[in-house]
Formats: C-alpha cells, structure tokens, sequence
C-alpha cells in the first residue's frame, strides 16, 4: 500500500472536502509543466494486464499553448510523462502515483474569427487536450521490445528483472520473495513484458508499480492485509456483490521443467477435495506453468505450490464498491466484512481490479468520494461462508 498510516485510513472514512489531484508534467527529468489543469479524470488497475494501471486526463488549455503538434511537445506521446498525487483536503497529506507515460493526446480547439478591414483574423479560442496515459516502467517496457538479448549465464531473476528494467525505472524487492537462479534453458521472448512476466513467474512473484514509479515485486498470495473495509458509521463498505464465475478457476496444475540432460520433466498436482475437485462434477481443468526445476522431484514441488496457490489466493473475483482510498495497489490484500443472514463474515482477498475517476462539485473538480475493487478471494473461503449461511 502507498504510504500506509492510520491518519490516511482515517481520512478515508471522513471528509474529501478540498481533496486535489496534482498533476505536472515531465520529459526526459525535466519539470515542463507544473501545474496542469485538469478538468476531468479516471485511473484504473487491472493486474490481468501487462501494463496494469491506466488512465485518462481532460487538460483545460486556454491560450492554446499546451496542444501538441510534435510527438516531443510537453502533452505529445513520445515519451513525456504525467506525475501526479492525490492531496487531502483536511491534513495536506499526499500519496504520490509515480510517473505515468503519455500514450495519446486529441486536442480539440476552437478559434475565433474577427472581421477587419484587412480581412478576417482567427485567434485562438482555447482548448481541451484528451489524454490517455499508463503506468510509466511498464508502459515504456511494452513498446521497447527484445532485440537479441539473452541471459547471461548464471543470472538471478533479480539481476535480470534490472538489467532489462534498467531504462524504464527501477525495481524494488523489499516485499520480494527469495532470488533465483534463471534456467540455463530460458530464452527470451520479444515482448519485455512478457519476459518480465516469465521472471515473475520463476519466483512465484507478481509485479506492480510504486509510487516512486519502481516496479514492485511481490509474493503472488499478495501483500496485507492492509485495510478493513466494513459497513455501519465510520466504515467504508459501500456496497458488496457476488458473481460466481467457472473463468479461471482450476482443480489441477501442470509444471513443466527441463534435466540438465536435456530430458522433459512434468510434475502434477490435484485438488482432491470440495465442490471443485479433480474428476468431480467441476470436470478435470489444470493450469499449466513452466517451473525452473531441473529434477523430477522439483516439478512435483513446483506442481504442489503452484496448487495450493490457486487455493489460496482466490479465482473468484468479488465486486465491491468503497470509499476510495488513495493507497491502495493492485496485489493489496483487504478485509471486506459481508454482510450475510448468518451475519458478517470477514473475508480476506486480493485486489486484483479498481477504477477511481473525478467528481463534479459545488467547489470544482474533485476526487471522486467512492472507488470500485475486485477482491480475489479463494473458492474454499465462499464455501466456507456458504456452510455458515446454510446452517443460518
């Protein structure tokens, strides 16, 4: 979670009257704009997405100045930057967002036409640039693809992660599980993000961006928890959904490797009890992974973990809507106390999904009070809540 106190949670659940979003804007390390006017906005997070946060900004331009004609302009698309921070209204307190890649601008302007004995004059009415904008380190990583590079022999995924991350930003593994060394047999794809997945992968570990704009690393079964979202005075529960969905949700998993020799190696796993178990009514639905173990003994491990992951950290994504709060990353995991007839029930899951957009009110433009999650949360924890709801 960006910048976690418990003055933020608190001010989560109060007032956001006077809260801002800051915005500037950056090329190449140097402050082009420090104050841009921004009429409108919407920020989203998906971690289904290489590039998981993504957003959009209406920029006022009254004299017409800031409209881009050149891709190096200050709001152009070739490599200009969004910073921004969300400040509160009560404290002054502020959580950066880390730097967002311009990734298009649509200016719309208007002009005015005056009539002279010389003949017409058009002058430039103002106008409004539409901007759309990703999560700096991954974005820039998107579009730089591998051209001939390899793994050096003996590399950590570390070591690789900032050596093929160097150009884009930095990588931060405070909250990293344990290195490893990368298989000999690695070759890397021409997507950078794709490779940047795989070495996640090898480590059972996601990514997601900071508010320094560093490419976290973090444990798969996520972070937290971090926050108690609940109803009744001083909560921030707004409203809780169910959709219960078979999409991605596996009774079995399949872990690829490769011996020293040579030989293939495949090591499986198998959810054996529940409503989702293998051979059972749910049918017969692994997930595949591609281990870095070298022994037949590793895969089955790996097989084993990779399972016990799809138990724990959820496949069944919960709706929820709460009072938005400005710290909140994607892999955060959340206490979102249910409401049900056997009562609330806490449920612990990951945020896989949020979207935070703009308000109009009497005073302006202001951060939107309410924010939309996906809570992830493990298929054995609603069957757990479905007994207790059942027996009443």
């Amino acid at each position: 979670m960006r910048l976690v106190s418990s003055d933020l949670d608190a001010e989560v659940a109060g007032s956001s009257q006077g809260d801002t979003l800051q915005v500037s804007a950056w090329r190449d390390g140097s402050l082009l704009v420090p104050a841009l006017d921004v009429t409108a906005w919407s920020l989203g997070w998906d971690v289904s997405r290489d590039v998981q946060g993504q957003a959009s900004f209406t920029v006022s331009d009254p004299d017409g100045t800031l409209s881009p004609w050149g891709m190096g302009d200050p709001l152009g698309p070739g490599g200009s930057q969004l910073i921004f921070s969300w400040k509160s209204g009560i404290s002054g307190l502020r959580v950066p967002f880390g730097p967002w890649r311009i990734r298009t601008a649509l200016p719309a302007e208007q002009w005015l036409v005056y009539g002279t004995s010389r003949g017409p004059i058009r002058v430039s009415g103002g106008s409004k640039v539409q901007i759309t904008a990703d999560e700096a380190v991954m974005a820039s990583a998107s579009i730089c693809r591998m051209d001939g590079e390899s793994v050096p022999v003996g590399a950590t995924v570390y070591a690789e992660l900032q050596r093929i991350l160097r150009d884009y930003g930095a990588v931060d593994t405070t909250l990293a599980p344990p290195d490893e060394t990368i298989p000999s047999t690695y070759v890397y794809p021409e997507s950078r993000t794709a490779a940047v997945g795989d070495l996640l992968d090898m480590i059972s570990a996601v990514g997601r961006s900071g508010p320094d704009g560093a490419l976290q690393v973090v444990p798969m079964a996520g972070v937290g928890p971090v926050w108690t979202i609940q109803g009744d005075a001083g909560g921030a529960l707004v409203s809780f959904d169910r959709k219960l969905s078979d999409a991605a949700t596996y009774n079995a998993a399949t872990s690829k490797g490769t011996a020293d020799d040579g030989a293939p190696l495949v090591g499986r796993a198998y959810l054996t009890t529940g409503p989702l178990a293998w051979g059972g009514p749910f049918g017969k639905v692994p997930e595949f992974h591609q281990a870095i173990a070298k022994t037949q003994g590793g895969v089955d491990a790996d097989a084993r973990t990779l399972r016990d992951h799809q138990i724990t950290s959820g496949t069944i994504d919960l709706p929820v809507t709460c009072l938005a709060h400005p710290g909140l990353q994607p892999h955060d995991l959340v206490t979102v106390v249910a409401p049900t007839v056997a009562g609330d029930i806490p449920l612990v899951g990951r945020a896989v999904a949020m979207a935070w957009a703009s308000a109009q009110s009497d005073k302006g433009i202001t951060p939107g009070k309410m924010m939309t999650l996906s809570v992830r949360v493990s298929t054995d924890l609603l069957e757990a809540v479905a007994a207790q709801v059942r027996r009443g």
